[in-house]
């Protein structure tokens, strides 16, 4: 049986296309930007009627969405407002202050509070 031509291989079909120009990212983003928020009313109804049939994720996601999950996670921080974050901790353990120091009350002599030489290395 004599032999018919074979296909090129696909490395050889890519090597021998003109490369594209480069994709323009502000131009695609934006207009990603705008069809997503034309269809952005659509896409939250069609989110809750998958939620209606039983499926978790568009529920999660749209209370997650709209600030009612975690709950748990709000309500601590509006009873405790001034409970230790990892910025306020860092503050102290540096030893400055934890208020906003404003422009007036800066000056050359300001000593650093002593705590934050505790942590120094020497």
């Amino acid at each position: 049986m004599p032999r018919t031509a074979s296909k090129p291989k696909k490395g050889a079909e890519i090597a021998s296309k003109e490369h594209p120009e480069p994709l323009a990212l502000e131009r695609l983003r934006e207009e990603i930007k705008c069809r997503v928020g034309n269809e952005a009313e659509n896409i939250v109804k069609s989110l809750i009627e998958e939620a209606r049939k039983g499926n978790c994720a568009p529920a999660k996601y749209l209370f997650e969405m709209v600030g009612l999950y975690p709950a748990a996670v709000q309500e601590q921080q509006q009873e405790n407002p001034e409970e230790d974050s990892l910025a306020r901790t860092l503050l102290r353990r540096l030893g400055l202050p934890e208020e906003p120091i404003l422009e007036s009350e800066v000056t050359k002599d300001r000593e650093v509070p002593t705590s934050a030489n505790l942590d120094a290395v020497e």
